[in-house]
């Protein structure tokens, strides 16, 4: 319980989740930057040619521009956004402070420009993120500390230029800070550029431990283990692999050139092309794993969306995606698949089974070309795909463990989130499920998303419970959304709802269930003449001016003749009595279609539509009729609903109607229709056809 306590603090801390947010946000900068690398040196020459000599080689720089603002410049990508996630996981309405005071701080600590805009490449990763979190840490603590400062505040003033003025003196100590200790920094050890102290540091380590087998493994360790908590590993030691293994290619080369055969084996290109198989973590190898055991589509989805990125050693979008980043059981696997990978490929050079690598590959270049390339041997494509095989199955178990994992985690956030869903419905206050502060905020995230992708995909279904008349025929149905999500199986409907609604697209949902239900009642019509299917609506959508004319539209594409389209709108959802609402629904019943009015209960807002005539029908509130049984009041009240509706030409429709006993009571107090698991439980189009609709009487 303890270890479990500490790798949730571990993921919700604020440099952990800035770090993560933060490269997924630069992730199409990375991938764009990549691809521009392959394309500008993809190892063809007749290609190399062409785009070389095409305008005096402008695709050569237009290529080479993208790449030095997109992946040359990382540095300065993740300065800027995960300072950026930072200010906005604080919950501070002034973000926009954090980026410039961060990027400000690294220049000052950077000695300004001194470097040129080499302090934005890829070598002062490390050095970079570090003065990001320290800098934003230390403007979050001057801005708590400035708004106990009264005096600052003008009154009158706009409110931006307060918060400016209030972040006056935050901005200055991290700025001076920074900018003083780098140069201090820089006096001290003269020369020696300590100020990139992530190279600096590992540059250091790395000139003692040597480039041997040892220097070899320890690059491939510190590579995977800083990409897993989000530091872009292979970046931070790009020094390292530059000035320290690289070199080792030259080596290789004269021994060629003069007839002896090559002995040097650990050099960068042989860790791409031989260990870092797909990238890093050999990610090709977890995307082929994914693909062959994963049983959840979504994973299976993203291995085969990031198949053709891996292939080019491009391993962003599936260590984010799958996710291996800050996944304790994939650590294990992540480490030491690159590890086996190199110690096998040295083992089958050593024994001269593959010829030593000789000649630079760049990392983008695909398996097995790069394998040929680097040692100009078909054996080496050969040992890159033994290499693969071998580390599929590496991943395999993990895969397995941890897609159990993920299961059980995005379950369990479900299911918080369908209770907080019906507790909020009980007190009448609505959790704000994609809000920062809500504890399952990033499985809330998930499942918006997931639901807006399924209704693009028309993946969203409705099932129908039926409604039955007191005569004991069939009167209509209610058509009620279900979706079953592909992990967490079908989702309480008022969860879709709320989510749709925080997210921006209720009025999209509510007009794809229109368009459902309109596509399933043209097919029933060939059974049923006349009967009546109510669809529930949002009053936010009648809010809407467009709405009429959107549903209207929609429902004039089916040729629906004898069925009773009704919209259902809840009691609770009409606090408010708008003229426009009133005047919305008569148009709507001008061309046909009825309104319910749900969960009535005779509160002051439904009296107030009902003196109107705005609706055709009520449907009593579920708690009245759950205890009818045994609350005289319920009794009292559903008898004085019944009473008023006769009077005043409404339906009444019970509904949660389950037991005989209920039934019998309020067909006694004079109900009209009824709904509930007494008559059956709501069912797909399909199964109501079968069970109500065949053979039946029209």
């Amino acid at each position: 319980m303890t270890r479990l306590k500490g790798d949730k603090r571990l993921k919700n801390s604020i440099y952990i989740l800035s770090i993560r947010h933060g490269l997924m946000q630069s992730i199409p900068f990375l991938i764009l930057g990549a691809f521009s690398l392959l394309l500008s040196s993809f190892p063809l020459d007749a290609y190399l040619d062409f785009i070389g000599s095409f305008h005096h080689g402008a695709i050569v720089n237009i290529l080479t521009t993208v790449y030095n603002v997109t992946l040359g410049s990382i540095a300065l990508l993740l300065i800027v956004n995960i300072s950026y996630s930072f200010g906005k996981l604080t919950g501070d309405d002034h973000v926009f402070f954090y980026p410039v005071t961060a990027l400000v701080s690294y220049t000052g600590f950077c000695g300004g420009f001194k470097e040129g805009i080499s302090i934005f490449n890829p070598e002062w990763v490390f050095t970079s993120m570090v003065i990001t979190l320290l800098s934003c840490t230390l403007f979050r603590k001057g801005m708590a500390y400035g708004s106990k400062m009264e005096k600052l505040h003008t009154a009158g003033a706009e409110y931006l230029f307060n918060k400016s003025i209030q972040a006056i003196f935050p901005v200055v100590c991290s700025v001076v800070i920074f900018t003083s200790l780098g140069g201090i920094m820089r006096a001290l050890l003269g020369d020696i550029n300590i100020t990139n102290f992530g190279s600096y540091f590992f540059l250091t380590l790395f000139n003692k431990v040597g480039k041997g087998i040892c220097g070899a493994m320890l690059y491939v360790f510190f590579v995977h283990f800083l990409w897993f908590f989000g530091i872009h590993g292979t970046n931070t030691m790009e020094i390292v692999a530059q000035r320290v293994l690289e070199p080792v290619i030259a080596i290789n080369k004269e021994v060629l050139q003069s007839g002896s055969i090559p002995t040097e084996i650990f050099s960068k290109s042989f860790l791409d092309t031989f260990a870092f198989v797909g990238g890093c973590g050999a990610a090709l190898c977890l995307v082929i794993a994914i693909l062959l055991v994963s049983k959840k589509s979504h994973n299976r989805k993203l291995a085969k969306v990031t198949g053709l990125s891996v292939l080019f050693n491009i391993n962003e979008i599936v260590i984010f995606g799958f996710p291996v980043i800050f996944n304790p059981i994939m650590l294990i696997p992540f480490i030491l698949t690159p590890i086996i990978l190199m110690l096998s490929s040295a083992f089958a050079m050593y024994f001269g089974l593959v010829p030593v690598v000789s000649h630079s590959v760049k990392w983008t270049v695909p398996i097995f070309l790069s394998g040929y390339i680097a040692t100009d041997s078909i054996r080496g494509s050969f040992l890159q795909l033994f290499n693969l095989v071998l580390g599929v199955l590496m991943y395999i178990p993990f895969v397995r463990i941890s897609e159990e994992k993920q299961t059980k985690e995005f379950i369990n956030s479900t299911k918080a989130m369908t209770a907080d869903m019906a507790m909020g419905e009980a007190v009448g206050i609505i959790p704000s499920f994609l809000s920062d502060s809500y504890e399952h905020h990033f499985a809330a995230r998930t499942l918006a998303s997931d639901l807006r992708n399924a209704m693009q995909r028309n993946q969203l279904q409705l099932y129908y419970q039926v409604q039955m008349g007191n005569d004991e025929q069939l009167f209509g149905a209610e058509a009620l959304l279900r979706w079953k999500h592909p992990v967490a199986g079908f989702i309480s409907p008022p969860l879709l709802i709320a989510l749709a609604n925080e997210d921006g697209f209720l009025y999209e949902l509510g007009l794809y269930i229109i368009e459902r239900t309109c596509k399933d009642v043209q097919m029933m019509e060939q059974y049923r003449k006349h009967m009546d299917i109510s669809i529930n609506i949002s009053p936010r959508q009648l809010e809407n001016e467009s709405f009429v004319q959107d549903a209207l539209n929609i429902i004039g594409k089916y040729d629906i003749r004898n069925t009773c389209l009704t919209f259902e709108v809840t009691e609770r959802a009409l606090l408010n009595t708008s003229p426009l609402i009133i005047e919305r629904i008569q148009l709507l019943r001008a061309k046909g279609i009825a309104m319910s009015m749900d969960d009535f209960g005779m509160g002051h807002s439904s009296m107030m539509y009902l003196q109107e005539s705005a609706f055709d029908e009520v449907k009593l509130d579920g708690s009245l009729v759950k205890n009818i049984s045994d609350n005289d009041r319920s009794k009292e009240i559903i008898t004085g609903v019944i009473d008023m509706a006769k009077k005043l030409n409404y339906h009444v429709v019970a509904e949660f109607v389950e037991t005989k006993e209920q039934r019998d009571i309020l067909s006694s107090l004079g109900c009209d229709i009824y709904q509930g698991y007494y008559y059956g439980k709501a069912m797909p189009p399909k199964d109501f056809v079968e069970n109500f609709l065949k053979n039946k009487s029209a």
